[in-house]
C-alpha cells in the first residue's frame, strides 16, 4: 500500500516537473492565480520580467507589484473571468514593472477548473510587445514629422487657419480626455484636429480671407478643402482612421453636412467630436468676414443642433468643460507640441 502511495506521489511530482519545464520553455509570461487572485505558479519568463525571486512572487497579488490603478484593473479582469467563465483574449496593456521600467504587453486570461468542473482560479499569458510598440511609435513619429512640414507651410501661407487648427485640436483633446479614451485614440484625435483644414492650402487666399459674403462658386471651392485633405493623407497608414475623421468633420447627423451628406451612425465618433470642436472654435474667434461671436452664441448653436446636427454626448461634455472653466475660452494656451510646435 505504501509503495503504491509512494509511486503515485512520484508520478504526480514528475507531472508537475514536466508541466513546469514546459511552462519555462514558453517565451511568454505564464502565471496561475487562485480564487483570491494570488499567484500560485509562474514560469521563468514571468519571474525574469518581474526582476524578482520566485519566492517573492508566490502568494502575492498584483497589488504587491504594480501601481494601484494598474493593479486594480488587473484585479477586475481576473474577477470578470472568474465570475463569467469567459476569457479575456488579447488585451493590450501598458504596465510599470517593479524595476521602474514601462513595457507594452498583450494579455490573455482564461478560467481554470478542477476535474469536477469547479472553478479554481485563472491562468494568464502575457506577451511583451514593447519592442514592436516602440518601432510602431517611431514610425508614427516619422509620419507626424513629415506632416509637420505641410503644417508649417500652411502657417506661413495663412496664419489664421493655422491658429484655428491648433485651437480645434486642443478642444478635441480636452473632450476625449473627459470621455476617457486611451492614449492611441487621443493621439489620433489630436492629429486630426491639427490637420483637418490642411486642404485649405490649395484654396486661393483672396477667397479664404474674403471679408464679404462668398458667392456660391467660392463656397463650393471652400468645401473642397475636406476632399483635398483626405486625398493628401488617405494612403498614409495610421493606427486610427485619420483620413476618414478629416473627411467627415463637416458632416452632420441630419445629413445636412458635406461632402457626402452622411447621416447618423455613418458618421464616426471622432468626426463628431471634431465637428463640435470646429464649430466652437470658429464661433468664439475672429473670422476674416466677421468679429468673434463669443461663447454664448456658440453654446446657442450647439444646443439648438444637439441631437440633430451634433452628437448630444459630445455637446454635453463641451458644456461641462465651459462651465468648469468659468465660461472662458479654456483651450487657448494649452496647445501641445504634437507636431513639433
Amino acid at each position: 500500500m505504501k509503495d503504491t502511495s509512494k509511486k503515485a506521489q512520484e508520478e504526480l511530482s514528475l507531472e508537475k516537473d514536466l508541466l513546469q519545464g514546459l511552462l519555462d520553455n514558453i517565451p511568454d509570461a505564464v502565471y496561475f492565480k487562485d480564487l483570491s487572485n494570488s499567484i500560485i505558479r509562474a514560469n521563468k519568463f514571468y519571474v525574469k520580467g518581474m526582476g524578482l525571486d520566485i519566492k517573492e512572487i508566490i502568494g502575492k497579488t498584483d497589488f504587491d507589484f504594480f501601481p494601484y490603478d494598474q493593479a486594480k484593473q488587473m484585479f477586475e479582469d481576473d474577477k470578470s473571468v472568474l465570475a463569467t467563465g469567459r476569457p479575456i483574449v488579447g488585451k493590450i496593456e501598458r504596465t510599470l514593472l517593479p524595476n521602474g521600467t514601462w513595457n507594452q504587453v498583450i494579455t490573455t486570461k482564461i478560467p481554470m477548473y478542477d476535474k469536477t468542473g469547479k472553478s479554481i482560479g485563472t491562468m494568464g499569458i502575457t506577451r511583451d510587445m514593447t519592442t514592436y510598440a516602440n518601432l510602431e511609435r517611431e514610425r508614427i513619429t516619422m509620419l507626424i514629422n513629415a506632416l509637420t512640414i505641410l503644417g508649417k507651410a500652411l502657417e506661413l501661407r495663412d496664419p489664421y487657419t493655422f491658429s484655428h487648427t491648433r485651437h480645434v485640436a486642443s478642444i478635441a483633446e480636452s473632450i476625449v480626455k473627459v470621455l476617457g479614451w486611451d492614449e492611441n485614440r487621443l493621439l489620433g484625435m489630436r492629429l486630426a484636429g491639427e490637420l483637418h483644414d490642411l486642404g485649405k492650402i490649395s484654396i486661393p487666399l483672396d477667397i479664404l480671407n474674403k471679408p464679404g459674403k462668398l458667392s456660391r462658386l467660392e463656397y463650393c471651392l471652400i468645401q473642397e478643402h475636406v476632399v483635398n485633405c483626405y486625398n493628401l493623407i488617405k494612403d498614409i497608414e495610421f493606427p486610427f482612421p485619420l483620413a476618414e475623421i478629416v473627411y467627415q468633420h463637416h458632416e452632420r447627423l441630419d445629413g445636412s453636412g458635406y461632402p457626402r451628406k452622411l447621416k447618423g451612425d455613418k458618421i464616426i465618433q471622432e468626426a463628431r467630436i471634431l465637428a463640435v470642436s470646429d464649430v466652437l472654435e470658429a464661433m468664439t474667434h475672429y473670422r476674416p468676414y466677421r468679429e468673434a461671436l463669443g461663447i454664448d452664441k456658440a453654446q446657442e448653436e450647439l444646443e439648438e443642433g444637439m441631437g440633430l446636427k451634433y452628437d448630444s454626448k459630445v455637446v454635453e461634455v463641451v458644456f461641462k468643460l465651459i462651465k468648469e472653466n468659468g465660461r472662458k475660452v479654456f483651450w487657448v494656451g494649452q496647445q501641445a507640441t504634437l507636431l513639433g510646435r
